[in-house]
Protein backbone atom coordinates (compact mmCIF):
# COMPACT_ATOMS: atom_id res chain seq x y z
CA UNK A 1 0.00 0.00 0.00
CA UNK A 2 2.80 2.71 1.03
CA UNK A 3 4.35 1.57 -2.76
CA UNK A 4 1.05 2.72 -4.49
CA UNK A 5 0.60 5.91 -2.25
CA UNK A 6 4.70 6.92 -3.75
CA UNK A 7 4.35 5.63 -7.20
CA UNK A 8 0.98 6.45 -8.41
CA UNK A 9 1.41 10.71 -7.36
CA UNK A 10 5.01 10.46 -9.23
CA UNK A 11 2.93 8.77 -12.39
CA UNK A 12 0.64 11.41 -12.67
CA UNK A 13 3.17 13.73 -12.00
CA UNK A 14 5.22 12.66 -15.05
CA UNK A 15 1.51 12.79 -17.20
CA UNK A 16 1.40 16.16 -16.34
CA UNK A 17 4.67 17.53 -16.86
CA UNK A 18 4.84 20.00 -20.10
CA UNK A 19 6.44 17.75 -22.88
CA UNK A 20 9.03 20.50 -23.25
CA UNK A 21 10.53 19.58 -20.31
CA UNK A 22 10.89 15.93 -20.91
CA UNK A 23 12.05 16.19 -23.95
CA UNK A 24 15.30 14.64 -24.64
CA UNK A 25 18.23 17.30 -25.75
CA UNK A 26 18.61 17.80 -29.15
CA UNK A 27 22.25 16.76 -30.84
CA UNK A 28 24.35 15.35 -33.61
CA UNK A 29 22.14 13.64 -35.68
CA UNK A 30 18.98 15.13 -34.78
CA UNK A 31 16.63 17.43 -37.23
CA UNK A 32 16.43 20.94 -35.93
CA UNK A 33 13.29 22.01 -34.16
CA UNK A 34 11.55 25.07 -35.38
CA UNK A 35 10.53 28.19 -33.70
CA UNK A 36 9.01 31.85 -34.44
CA UNK A 37 10.10 34.69 -32.27
CA UNK A 38 11.22 38.13 -32.35
CA UNK A 39 14.82 39.58 -32.44
CA UNK A 40 16.10 42.31 -30.86
CA UNK A 41 14.77 44.54 -33.82
CA UNK A 42 11.15 43.36 -33.62
CA UNK A 43 12.34 41.26 -37.11
CA UNK A 44 10.36 37.92 -36.91
CA UNK A 45 12.66 34.94 -36.92
CA UNK A 46 10.87 31.63 -38.35
CA UNK A 47 13.77 28.59 -38.14
CA UNK A 48 11.29 26.60 -40.19
CA UNK A 49 11.57 28.94 -43.51
CA UNK A 50 15.59 27.45 -43.37
CA UNK A 51 15.52 24.33 -41.96
CA UNK A 52 15.69 21.60 -45.07
CA UNK A 53 17.10 24.70 -47.26
CA UNK A 54 20.11 26.12 -46.03
CA UNK A 55 22.84 25.25 -43.14
CA UNK A 56 22.31 26.69 -39.61
CA UNK A 57 24.43 28.19 -36.93
CA UNK A 58 22.12 28.59 -33.61
CA UNK A 59 23.87 30.07 -30.64
CA UNK A 60 22.99 30.11 -27.38
CA UNK A 61 24.39 32.39 -24.73
CA UNK A 62 24.26 35.22 -21.87
CA UNK A 63 25.53 38.20 -21.16
CA UNK A 64 27.30 37.09 -18.20
CA UNK A 65 29.26 34.35 -19.61
CA UNK A 66 32.92 35.14 -20.40
CA UNK A 67 33.25 32.42 -22.65
CA UNK A 68 30.30 33.26 -25.13
CA UNK A 69 32.13 36.93 -25.75
CA UNK A 70 34.98 35.36 -26.57
CA UNK A 71 33.12 33.44 -29.14
CA UNK A 72 31.09 36.57 -30.52
CA UNK A 73 34.14 37.20 -32.78
CA UNK A 74 34.80 33.56 -34.11
CA UNK A 75 31.05 33.40 -35.37
CA UNK A 76 31.28 37.48 -36.91
CA UNK A 77 34.08 35.73 -39.10
CA UNK A 78 31.60 32.94 -40.05
CA UNK A 79 29.29 35.23 -40.80
CA UNK A 80 31.29 37.44 -42.94
CA UNK A 81 32.20 34.35 -45.05
CA UNK A 82 29.17 32.21 -45.38
CA UNK A 83 25.93 33.79 -44.80
CA UNK A 84 26.47 35.86 -47.87
CA UNK A 85 26.74 32.05 -49.62
CA UNK A 86 23.22 31.19 -47.69
CA UNK A 87 24.07 30.23 -44.16
CA UNK A 88 21.44 31.40 -41.40
CA UNK A 89 23.21 32.18 -38.16
CA UNK A 90 20.61 32.90 -35.05
CA UNK A 91 21.93 34.03 -31.45
CA UNK A 92 19.41 33.05 -28.70
CA UNK A 93 20.02 34.61 -25.44
CA UNK A 94 18.84 31.99 -22.94
CA UNK A 95 17.11 35.01 -20.62
CA UNK A 96 18.32 33.22 -16.91
CA UNK A 97 19.62 35.44 -14.80
CA UNK A 98 19.74 38.19 -17.78
CA UNK A 99 17.47 41.13 -19.12
CA UNK A 100 17.06 43.11 -22.46
CA UNK A 101 19.19 45.69 -21.19
CA UNK A 102 21.95 43.53 -20.13
CA UNK A 103 21.60 41.54 -24.04
CA UNK A 104 21.43 45.14 -25.53
CA UNK A 105 24.93 46.35 -23.89
CA UNK A 106 26.41 43.22 -24.57
CA UNK A 107 25.16 42.38 -28.37
CA UNK A 108 26.90 46.28 -28.86
CA UNK A 109 30.05 45.54 -26.98
CA UNK A 110 30.86 42.87 -29.06
CA UNK A 111 29.84 43.78 -32.23
CA UNK A 112 27.41 41.11 -32.86
CA UNK A 113 26.36 40.90 -36.79
CA UNK A 114 23.71 38.55 -36.51
CA UNK A 115 20.34 38.46 -34.94
CA UNK A 116 19.35 37.72 -31.12
CA UNK A 117 16.47 36.71 -30.04
CA UNK A 118 15.81 37.07 -26.18
CA UNK A 119 14.31 34.50 -25.00
CA UNK A 120 13.14 35.37 -21.39
CA UNK A 121 10.93 32.07 -20.70
CA UNK A 122 13.76 30.21 -22.18
CA UNK A 123 11.70 28.36 -24.69
CA UNK A 124 14.02 28.05 -26.93
CA UNK A 125 16.30 26.37 -24.85
CA UNK A 126 14.56 24.02 -22.96
CA UNK A 127 13.33 23.20 -26.58
CA UNK A 128 17.14 22.43 -27.13
CA UNK A 129 18.15 20.82 -24.37
CA UNK A 130 20.21 23.96 -23.88
CA UNK A 131 21.98 22.72 -20.55
CA UNK A 132 24.92 25.86 -20.88
CA UNK A 133 26.57 28.65 -22.52
CA UNK A 134 27.78 29.34 -24.83
CA UNK A 135 26.22 26.12 -26.98
CA UNK A 136 26.46 26.19 -30.29
CA UNK A 137 24.84 23.67 -32.81
CA UNK A 138 25.50 23.66 -36.82
CA UNK A 139 22.97 21.89 -39.29
CA UNK A 140 23.89 21.07 -42.68
CA UNK A 141 21.28 22.11 -45.40
CA UNK A 142 18.72 18.80 -44.52
CA UNK A 143 18.55 20.56 -40.71
CA UNK A 144 20.20 17.59 -39.31
CA UNK A 145 22.20 19.05 -36.59
CA UNK A 146 26.38 17.93 -37.12
CA UNK A 147 27.84 20.16 -34.69
CA UNK A 148 26.81 20.64 -30.85
CA UNK A 149 29.10 21.86 -28.40
CA UNK A 150 30.16 24.68 -26.12
CA UNK A 151 32.12 26.29 -28.85
CA UNK A 152 32.48 27.58 -32.28
CA UNK A 153 33.51 25.36 -34.66
CA UNK A 154 35.96 26.07 -37.38
CA UNK A 155 33.96 25.97 -40.32
CA UNK A 156 35.89 26.04 -43.78
CA UNK A 157 34.97 25.85 -47.52
CA UNK A 158 35.47 22.26 -47.22
CA UNK A 159 33.27 22.10 -44.44
CA UNK A 160 30.73 24.40 -45.81
CA UNK A 161 30.37 22.57 -49.07
CA UNK A 162 29.53 19.35 -46.96
CA UNK A 163 26.99 21.50 -44.98
CA UNK A 164 25.01 21.75 -48.63
CA UNK A 165 24.98 18.99 -49.60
Amino acid sequence: MYRLRIILPALLLLFLLPTTLLAAPIGRGDRLQPFTARDMDGKTIDLATAIGKKPIMLVFWASWCPNCKSEVPKVNELVKKFQARGMEFVAVNVGYNDSEGKARRFMDKTGMKYPVIFDKKGTIPRQYGVQGVPTVLVADRKGVVVFKNYGVPKITDEIFKQLNR
